[in-house]
C-alpha cells in the first residue's frame, strides 16, 4: 500500500462499520506510515490466502441472502458488509470490480427513488464511494481513488452528514499526501478539522493529517 499503511494490513478502512478505526501516522523503521488503530478483526491465519476464485461464490451467496431481505437500503447495506468481509479474506484487487458493479446498481436504484428513500440510498452510496476509494488506493489506482473519494465528498454535502464530510476531507488529505501533494493535503486536513465537531475523534484524525502535511511541507521547503 506504500506510505498509506503497513503493507501487512492490506484492507481498507471505512467510517460507519463496527470495523472502523482511527488512522494515525506512526514512524516505523524510519518511515512515516499511516496505521489504522484498531483494525478490523484479524481473521484466523490462512484465510487471507484463499484463491480469488472464491469471489464469485461469495457474491452468489450474498445475492441469495439479499433476495430474502426487505428494503433496497437493507439489501445494499448488507452487501457492503459482505464486500468488506471478502476484502478481509482475499484483498481489494479482487473485490473492487464487484463493489463498483453494485455501486452502479445502487446509484440507479437511488435515482429511481424519491423522498426519504432516495436520501437514505444516497447516504449509503456515499459510503460505497468512500470504500471504493480505499480499495482503489490500496491497489495503487490513484485516478479511481481520487474519483470515488471526490464523489463521496459531494454526496456527503448533499446528505448533510457533517461527520462523514469531515472524514472524507481527511481521507482526501491522506490521499493527497500519498500521491505527493502535501500542500493540497494540508488545506484538506485543515478543512476537515474545521468541519469536525470539537472533541470528536474525527477532529483528532484531521489534526494528525494536518500535522503530517505540515511536517512534509517543512521537509521539502
Amino acid at each position: 500500500m506504500g506510505p498509506l499503511a503497513a503493507r501487512g494490513f492490506e484492507q481498507a478502512v471505512s467510517l460507519g462499520d463496527d470495523a472502523d478505526t482511527v488512522v494515525v501516522p506512526a514512524r516505523i523503521q524510519g518511515r512515516i506510515l499511516f496505521v489504522p488503530v484498531p483494525r478490523r478483526v484479524v481473521l484466523a491465519s490462512g484465510l487471507a490466502g484463499l484463491a480469488a476464485a472464491t469471489v464469485p461464490a461469495t457474491t452468489a451467496m450474498a445475492d441469495t441472502e439479499l433476495a430474502t431481505m426487505g428494503s433496497p437500503f437493507e439489501q445494499f447495506a448488507q452487501l457492503r458488509r459482505v464486500i468488506i468481509q471478502t476484502d478481509n479474506l482475499i484483498g481489494p484487487r479482487h473485490v473492487l470490480p464487484a463493489l463498483q458493479q453494485h455501486l452502479a446498481s445502487l446509484s440507479a436504484r437511488r435515482r429511481a427513488a424519491r423522498g426519504v428513500d432516495a436520501m437514505q440510498l444516497l447516504a449509503l452510496e456515499t459510503r460505497y464511494e468512500e470504500l471504493a476509494g480505499w480499495f482503489a488506493q490500496d491497489i495503487g489506482d490513484e485516478r479511481s481513488a481520487h474519483g470515488h473519494t471526490a464523489k463521496a465528498l459531494d454526496a456527503s454535502h448533499i446528505t448533510g452528514d457533517s461527520d462523514l464530510t469531515a472524514y472524507i476531507l481527511a481521507r482526501k488529505a491522506q490521499l493527497a499526501l500519498d500521491t505527493g501533494h502535501p500542500a493540497d493535503a494540508f488545506g484538506l486536513a485543515t478543512a476537515a478539522r474545521r468541519t469536525a465537531r470539537p472533541g470528536n475523534r474525527l477532529e483528532v484524525i484531521a489534526v494528525l493529517h494536518e500535522a503530517h502535511a505540515h511536517a512534509v511541507l517543512g521537509e521539502v521547503s
